[in-house]
């Protein structure tokens, strides 16, 4: 039964993705023809239908995917009403011939606070992401303002002289560019390393790089004194709404902004060479136009320095702290027992010498594990293992904070205690035999174990690191010796077959 529900919730999944893509495929199609095939006033109503599909596709994706974190999708709710309001007073205006101010103050609202909508909702999703990723996002984001830059300069820029529009005009137009490059490169980023968000996020990019194309045909084909847009502003911005109700009815929408199994990647020599190029491409490009009898792109110079430079410094930020942690892992690796996580053989000697030349009392505890080899030769070395991890874990709760514990090989540990004296070390060994009076439990099994712990205890002038060890591991032999001749016979351990057919 439970196999089926599986299995008819799989269908369903699938059912849901493909209604999806296929109603995506669809649309597109639809919207290509009334842009090869429609006159004005058909391509402008189309535009303004298709415009208001996004606004559905939110309410209902957010609905059926039951997305938890809706403030992005809430902003892109708003950009797609705004649009919807822009595309059907240009439709009433240019497609009816009804003069309802669609070129006037209100077209320019409408605009910014649409594409400020989606903008604010790109950063927050690419914030959300950056947890697993900054690097790659910040390298990705640094590559899409490089991008951009030639565009700009050999044909964004004079087709706007051109024009003879304003130099704050330019600015405007500029700093939107690299803006959206910047924000589009980080979404591809993310949409490659996002793992479950993966075909949602790809969506949301082609939602914003149609738009991104259709600002560019947009601006490309304005003439002074004329009406005449291109009709690739329209099927660009129609495929760009698509992409948005389509990234939010897919399944995927749920890690929208709750990233799950991204991917994270190291800078390797390539993308370090895309970072230097990126660098170098600003100003050289800026001062380009100077070297053929031109003027230098101040604009370009600084606002692509302005965001060039922060990206950067924050990529080396990241770059010396991924190194910091490297070399913190590298050193904690060398000290440690990777099995156990206590300190390993190397480290605790030479924690001991310290601690003996300091002066002051120092106690070492010898633990060897009682019935550890007939587990391991029983349950298999992975039980051996959990016993380790169960003492080990159970160990670090018997001691003070400014104790050491070690394994040192195979089952043996020892404990360094500093400032302590010979009736706190027995204390201590005491608690460390009780925290073995309960099994440890693997796959099943509750594998009975214990340990047998010598102490030795000194200070002063005449102890040494050799004596304290010798000492303690003599009285750990002793104890094990006594132990073995009061008990006539030890616990038998099943055999492997008796073990099998324990639950």
């Amino acid at each position: 039964m439970v196999q089926i529900m599986r299995t008819g919730r799989q269908r369903g999944a699938r059912v849901h993705r493909n209604l999806v893509h296929g109603g995506f495929i669809v649309l597109v199609l639809v919207a290509v023809a009334a842009w090869a095939f429609g006159g004005l006033a058909v391509r402008l109503g189309v535009v303004a239908v298709i415009g208001a599909i996004p606004a559905a596709g939110i309410v209902v994706g957010m609905r059926i995917n039951r997305i938890v974190s809706r403030t992005s999708w809430y902003l892109l709710l708003a950009a797609s009403a705004l649009f919807t309001i822009f595309n059907y007073l240009w439709f009433v205006q240019l497609g009816l011939g009804r003069d309802v101010g669609a070129a006037g103050p209100a077209n320019l609202v409408l605009q910014v606070l649409a594409y400020g909508s989606i903008m604010l909702s790109a950063l927050q999703v690419i914030r959300k992401h950056s947890e697993g990723d900054r690097g790659g996002i910040i390298d990705a984001a640094l590559l899409g303002v490089g991008l951009i830059t030639p565009v700009w300069e050999f044909v964004l820029r004079p087709h706007l002289l051109g024009l003879e529009v304003s130099g704050a005009s330019q600015g405007i137009y500029l700093l939107k560019m690299l803006l959206l490059t910047g924000t589009l490169g980080a979404l591809l980023r993310i949409a490659r390393t996002a793992g479950t968000a993966r075909t949602s996020l790809i969506y949301f990019f082609i939602s914003i790089g149609a738009t991104v194309v259709s600002v560019v045909s947009s601006l490309l084909s304005t003439r002074p004194g004329s009406d005449y847009y291109s009709p690739f502003v329209d099927l660009f911005a129609m495929i760009g709404y698509l992409g948005l109700a389509a990234a939010a009815l897919h399944p995927s929408s749920t890690e929208f902004t709750q990233p799950a199994g991204w991917r994270r990647s190291r800078l390797r020599p390539v993308r370090l060479s895309h970072l230097g190029l990126v660098l170098a491409m600003v100003p050289v490009v800026g001062s380009m136009p100077a070297m053929v009898g031109g003027s230098t792109d101040n604009m370009l110079l600084t606002f692509g320095t302005l965001l060039v430079i922060p990206l950067v410094v924050a990529r080396i930020g990241l770059l010396m702290a991924e190194r910091a942690a490297d070399q913190e892992t590298l050193r904690y690796q060398a000290h440690h027992d990777e099995l156990t996580g206590l300190v390993n053989r190397r480290r605790f000697f030479a924690l001991l010498e310290e601690a003996v030349r300091s002066g002051d009392g120092v106690a070492v505890l010898y633990c060897d594990l009682d019935r550890f080899k007939a587990i391991n030769d029983v349950y298999g070395h992975e039980a051996g293992d959990e016993v380790l991890r169960v003492f080990a874990d159970r160990l670090r709760g018997t001691l003070r904070s400014e104790d050491i514990a070690a394994r040192i090989g195979g089952d043996e540990f020892l404990i360094l205690g500093t400032g302590t004296t010979a009736g706190d070390a027995d204390a201590l060994r005491r608690r460390i035999e009780d925290a073995t009076a309960a099994p440890a439990v693997w796959r099943g099994h509750e594998l009975s174990f214990g340990v047998t712990v010598g102490a030795a205890h000194g200070g002063g002038a005449d102890t040494t690191a050799d004596g304290l060890m010798s000492a303690a591991d003599a009285d750990m032999y002793r104890r094990k010796a006594v132990r073995r001749d009061s008990v006539p016979q030890a616990p038998r351990h099943p055999t492997a077959a008796e073990a099998s057919r324990r639950p």
